[in-house]
């Protein structure tokens, strides 16, 4: 497993579209690129990646959330009091998990998330899934997940909805959030 910054992120970009291309068919690539170019600026961008004889079979990455992010935005139910207030330190966001079909079953999904939040000092972690993904978000929930809610997309993103799971990161931050 190979750990990458904003820099290796970009130069390995192409691999990494190459396996967003085949795990999500369909989804616009352009605005992928667009909106992961965007993402590697934020200050904490973290990716990780897995080869196999040299070629990418799967990755992940993730950045912290900002104090001005619209993460929660329309989140239903609503959160309790202060749920939603994000310092840029408390809640890192998986944005993507990709591998390949053919490298699935084995664990792998699984290590590329383990490995992305290891060593994070984040609080607690979150991501979004399609509203009609059951089987991705049983696969999450198995890993420790917990749904938390849904919220509405907005103009230009991959779905019109989408439920919202989390993950505290540090044992003292499961009764905090």
């Amino acid at each position: 497993m190979s750990r990458l910054g904003p820099g290796g992120t970009r130069e390995h970009f192409d691999e990494i579209q190459r396996v967003y291309a085949v795990v999500f068919p369909g989804y616009d690539l352009e605005d992928h690129r667009r909106r992961t170019f965007r993402q590697i600026e934020s200050a904490g961008f973290e990716a990780v990646t897995v080869r196999e004889n040299g070629v990418l079979v799967g990755f992940a990455y993730g950045l912290p959330l900002s104090a001005r992010s619209t993460w929660w935005e329309g989140l239903w139910p609503p959160p309790p009091d202060g749920f939603a207030v994000e310092t840029g330190r408390r809640t890192f966001a998986v944005i993507d998990l990709a591998v390949l079909p053919s490298h699935r079953g084995h664990g792998l999904g699984r290590r590329l998330i383990d490995g992305l939040l290891s060593s994070r000092s984040e609080e607690r972690a979150t991501l979004a899934t399609v509203l009609d993904n059951q089987q991705t978000q049983r696969m999450y929930e198995r890993w420790g997940w917990k749904p938390i809610g849904q919220t509405p997309g907005v103009e230009g993103e991959t779905a019109e909805a989408f439920d919202l799971h989390m993950i505290a990161l540090r044992p003292e931050a499961a009764t905090s959030s």
